[in-house]
């Protein structure tokens, strides 16, 4: 009887430490959500990084871009691009004691051009081109601000580059969002 309960209490504690070991991972995750401002248009991110370290991060998001483009003064014609990144970010700027960090980083960038509403017609001798896959790369300066130990203000700039657009292969995105770390 004395063996079971030893055994027992050490599987215990082996998941105890266990559990402990998984709940300090979650200190390397975020989350964040913001609105952006592009010429002509609007965007929205949601975005998840994994910290690596203190210093540098891998990135994912999706994002959607909303803009028209006005390719003459008597066209204009709607756009959005749905983009997944990934990259890796690194902490050029830190002051821990005020809670301030910038990060530059890049990465790739992938994802679907959506034109005028999946329409493609001629126009005033100009035909509005029609929708496709997008890949290029993209490059971010983010400016971090925390408010408290789980929860930051961060404002992006990120600029884009898509080899393969129709209508826009390179613009870039101001935003401002709230990034919450999971502890």
């Amino acid at each position: 009887m004395k063996k079971k309960y030893i055994f027992s209490l050490l599987v215990f504690g082996l998941l105890m430490v266990s559990a402990q070991e998984i709940m300090a991972q979650r200190s390397y995750l975020s989350v964040a959500f913001n609105p952006s401002y592009r010429t002509n248009g609007y965007g929205l991110n949601l975005l998840v990084n994994h910290y690596h370290n203190a210093t540098d991060y891998w990135h994912v998001s999706l994002s959607m871009v909303n803009s028209k483009e006005q390719p003459d003064s008597s066209i204009e014609f709607p756009y959005t691009d749905y983009l997944m990144n990934v990259g890796y970010f690194k902490t050029v700027i830190s002051r821990p004691n005020r809670g301030f960090y910038i990060y530059v980083g890049g990465g790739l960038s992938g994802g679907y051009e959506y034109i005028n509403k999946g329409e493609s017609f001629t126009k005033f001798g100009y035909t509005i081109p029609e929708s496709g896959m997008l890949y290029g790369v993209f490059v971010s300066f983010e400016m971090d601000f925390y408010l408290t130990d789980a929860l930051s203000l961060y404002v992006p700039v990120t600029g884009y580059y898509h080899v393969n657009s129709k209508v826009d292969e390179s613009f870039a995105v101001v935003g401002a969002g709230v990034r919450y770390f999971f502890k």
